[in-house]
């Protein structure tokens, strides 16, 4: 039985799941677009047919040394007051950047696992927020850093008609000057008081707590996420790291093409890759289910690549990069909660022996 307090929750979960259902009807229409695109399913049979394993053993390299690279990068911002040894943050990369992405609420699931976790393991609920902030903030700035530079690479080097290119200029130079203008209005506190007291009117009139009281929480917030990357060389580092594992995921889509029988110039290859990562935000669908495979096989037909072997190293691309990591995540899901326990009858253990 369903009690008062519950049934937000409920409608909640029935809001979520009912987004999910529509999201896989929409994704399943945009994926039968993308083989009816391809010349229909016999063609786009065929021409997985012909994809060669030995380059997705490749581009499974490349997806886990993204993933290791993103563990990394959190293990780095979580700082030392977590109890997260590299194998742990490896698994939580997982849940986060792998399971969190296919969620029907994605991402905010993977980003409640995971702050849950960190939780457990001795952070802060602020501590464990501001990482996994800083965690996505990092990942989606170096990717607009990168769609900006795909474009503005693309319309300087690539095939583009001349009164197209000023246009391709302007789009790359004002996306460049979004995020730097974003970054310089992030380190300063009166804006982060500024948010904090317009998110505070979202609240229920019940709930809502005065300006002052929401400028205080503000400045708080932004004096705690000073410590997440505290020096240039931090943000540097993790910035670093950051494209560096978009590089070996980008490495992985080319590896996938590459298997399916194409191979693309490296500008061709980052324009694509970055269509096909923005195409994954796309709303209702999980993980942009179908409008990738859709997007990505479009970008490189309209370079020469055949349309049956772009949807071919897109799917495989899909396969290595989104469903195996989320399938990976689900995996050890379960076992961050072993190692926690093992690590602490283990403390338990050494204290009694001392």
């Amino acid at each position: 039985m369903i009690t008062g307090a519950d049934e937000p929750t409920e409608r909640s979960r029935r809001r979520t799941l009912f987004r999910f259902v529509i999201g896989l009807v929409l994704a399943g229409l945009a994926l039968f677009v993308a083989i009816q695109l391809a010349g229909g399913l016999s063609d786009a049979s065929d021409a997985l047919a012909d994809v060669d394993g030995r380059w997705l053993l490749a581009g499974i390299g490349a997806e886990a040394a993204s993933y290791v690279l993103l563990s990394w990068q959190l293990h780095r911002l979580a700082g030392r007051d977590a109890d997260l040894a590299p194998n742990a943050a490896l698994r939580l990369g997982l849940v986060v950047f792998g399971l969190g992405l296919i969620t029907p609420a994605s991402p905010a699931e993977g980003m409640v696992l995971a702050s849950a976790e960190l939780t457990r393991r001795g952070l802060t609920r602020r501590r464990a927020a501001l990482t996994l902030i800083f965690s996505e903030w990092y990942a989606n700035g170096t990717l607009w850093l990168i769609t900006g530079c795909a474009i503005l690479v693309a319309s300087t080097v690539g095939d583009v008609p001349g009164d197209e290119r000023g246009t391709l200029l302007g789009v790359a130079a004002f996306m460049l000057f979004v995020l730097a203008l974003v970054i310089a209005l992030a380190r300063r506190e009166t804006v982060v008081q500024w948010v904090s007291v317009r998110l505070g009117v979202l609240a229920p009139r019940d709930r809502r707590v005065p300006v002052e009281e929401r400028r205080a929480r503000g400045s708080r917030w932004y004096t705690d996420a000073r410590t997440i990357t505290p020096t240039r060389t931090d943000v540097v580092v993790v910035v670093a790291i950051a494209l560096a594992a978009w590089a070996c995921d980008g490495l992985c889509l080319f590896f996938c093409l590459v298997a399916a029988g194409a191979v693309v110039r490296p500008d061709v290859l980052l324009l694509a890759y970055t269509v096909a990562v923005l195409a994954t935000g796309v709303p209702l669908l999980p993980a942009g289910l179908g409008v990738v495979e859709t997007a990505l096989p479009a970008v490189l037909s309209s370079y020469d690549v055949h349309h049956a072997t772009a949807l071919a190293g897109a799917l495989a691309y899909r396969g290595l990069g989104t469903f195996l990591p989320a399938l990976a995540g689900a995996l050890v899901l379960p076992t961050l909660r072993v190692i926690r326990r093992r690590r602490k009858r283990a403390n338990v253990a050494r204290r009694a022996d001392a």
